[in-house]
């Protein structure tokens, strides 16, 4: 459960498309999934007159939740846009506080995984509730629905956490919208009822990952965590981020302000430093929403675009099952980051609109760097910015542009190639790097080094023997990444030769 990779939802279900459900998630490395219907009262418990539940819904829900994605579920007694009459009137307490915690012990047992009046056939218990969703400030009572539905929950499961609705929403005067609606209830809990903190954040991809107020240049996280702290929690409590988006295309522009056209190519790498970023400020999950395919509220607006699959049906749409190259670009942070040490990322730099992270994933470094050349007033299209990493003791680094090498998802037929992979020797400790308008991925390696050892030695030979002349993708010994093992490989790896041996 520690992988940070998730998405909301990670199914996806769509007539005509022939992978539905969680067959992409599952491709591209999804870790966590926040189903799209929440656990409602009312749908659970139609009738308040009567004791009976029924699960049905939810039960099928979450019994098609693969095994490895794990479920974060959200409860309430009812969705607040259309009330159904299971709440006090302009309030979020419910009209029985009895019957509403009685509902959620029941729910909350039935997907524990417990042993105890669990769901039949139950694979994938759920140890994750989030209460409700972006509370309103037209309502009142949801520090008191936090209250009372955190202490249900953990009647039924004191070993499930339990999030706080999530605080919307986009960077333009996010810190004054958060002081007058989200601040006062985390002032009425006191410190209490609360695992885990969750806000949203959308916005663009010039920069917008940044967690910054668009209108006052503050810090959105600094400021958060500094509300949380002075109302009581610990200056530990975990951050997730379980909305976060950008887009492709051109949105309708209602209810926000005008959105720009934005690129597959922009959008790509904007989720990925919108991972890394967050990740490296101490967030610990980040759900993409909505949806992994396009389509929410489907009239092209700005949420019906932030998908990485195409739904066949919005402007700027290249055809149902299409995937963008956000799609593949997620799949290749999963494969690179996944298992990280999640507690140990540092910061390298962020100044001078260049960003450079160091992660470490078994034991070893793995960096992490982008150029925000449109904040740049001097650049013009095919600039480069070097960096220089220092104190490095291999031999060489490889380079991944994080971005496929295309203008749309369309293009790419072969995921294996469709990233520019270069490899950049290590001088004196230092390797110089060119930034271009895509991240890289940086992996300091000891070329020759093929067993994993850190030395270049007859074991290594042994293997590159038995690799000589072979032909294809990802091959180990092929360290020029020309797709057979051959005589530049054989002079790379003599080159090497005894490194690290004593």
């Amino acid at each position: 459960m520690n992988s940070p990779f998730g998405f909301h939802p990670a199914n996806v279900g769509i007539a005509g498309y022939p992978d539905n459900g969680f067959i992409d998630a599952e491709n591209i490395g999804v870790r966590w999934h926040r189903p799209s219907r929440y656990a409602f009262w009312f749908l659970i418990q139609p009738d308040l007159n009567s004791p009976a539940y029924d699960f049905s819904l939810y039960d099928y829900q979450y019994s098609v939740v693969p095994q490895g994605i794990n479920i974060l579920a959200n409860i309430a007694p009812e969705n607040p846009r259309f009330p159904q009459g299971y709440t006090l009137p302009g309030s979020y307490i419910p009209v029985d506080i009895n019957e509403y915690t009685a509902f959620v012990r029941a729910t909350v047992e039935r997907y524990d995984g417990d042993g105890i009046d669990d769901m039949p056939g139950l694979t994938n218990p759920i140890k994750y509730w989030q209460v409700g969703n972006e509370p309103s400030e037209r309502l009142t009572g949801f520090a008191e629905l936090q209250r009372i539905t955190y202490g249900a929950i953990k009647e039924a499961c004191s070993d499930c956490t339990v999030l706080i609705g999530g605080a919307t929403g986009f960077p333009d005067d996010y810190i004054s919208k958060f002081d007058s609606r989200f601040a006062p209830i985390l002032t009425e809990l006191a410190g209490q009822y609360v695992d885990v903190y969750d806000f949203h954040w959308y916005g663009t991809a010039d920069g917008e990952y940044r967690l910054t107020d668009t209108a006052t240049g503050e810090d959105v996280y600094a400021h958060i965590r500094a509300a949380m702290t002075a109302n009581g929690f610990s200056s530990e409590l975990p951050v997730w981020i379980t909305e976060m988006g950008s887009y492709s295309g051109d949105p309708a522009d209602p209810p926000f302000a005008v959105q720009p056209f934005q690129t597959e190519r922009q959008q790509a790498g904007d989720y990925f430093k919108r991972f890394v970023y967050s990740l490296a400020r101490g967030v610990k999950k980040i759900f993409p929403a909505f949806g992994l395919m396009e389509g929410f509220k489907h009239n092209d607006g700005y949420f019906d675009h932030t998908g990485l699959i195409y739904n066949g049906q919005e402007s700027n749409d290249l055809g149902l099952g299409v995937k963008k190259l956000g799609y593949y670009t997620y799949k290749k942070m999963t494969e690179l980051l996944e298992s990280s040490d999640w507690n140990n990322i540092q910061t390298i730099q962020e100044s001078n609109n260049v960003y450079i992270y160091l992660f470490v994933k078994n034991n070893e470094p793995i960096y992490v760097a982008w150029w925000d050349y449109f904040d740049d007033p001097n650049y013009t299209p095919g600039d480069t910015k070097p960096i220089t990493l220092t104190g490095l003791t291999e031999t060489a680094v490889i380079v991944t542009d994080m971005v496929p090498d295309y203008n749309d998802g369309s293009e790419v037929t072969d995921y294996n190639n469709a990233f520019t992979v270069s490899t950049y020797p290590i001088l004196d400790g230092s390797v110089t790097i060119d930034l271009g308008e895509d991240p890289v991925l940086a992996q300091p390696v000891v070329l020759g080094d093929l067993d994993g050892d850190n030395n270049v030695d007859l074991r290594d030979f042994s293997i590159f023997a038995q690799s000589w002349r072979q032909t294809g993708d990802n091959l180990a010994a092929d360290f020029n990444n020309d797709g057979v093992v051959g005589w530049a490989d054989l002079l790379t790896f003599t080159n090497n030769w005894l490194f690290g041996s004593t």
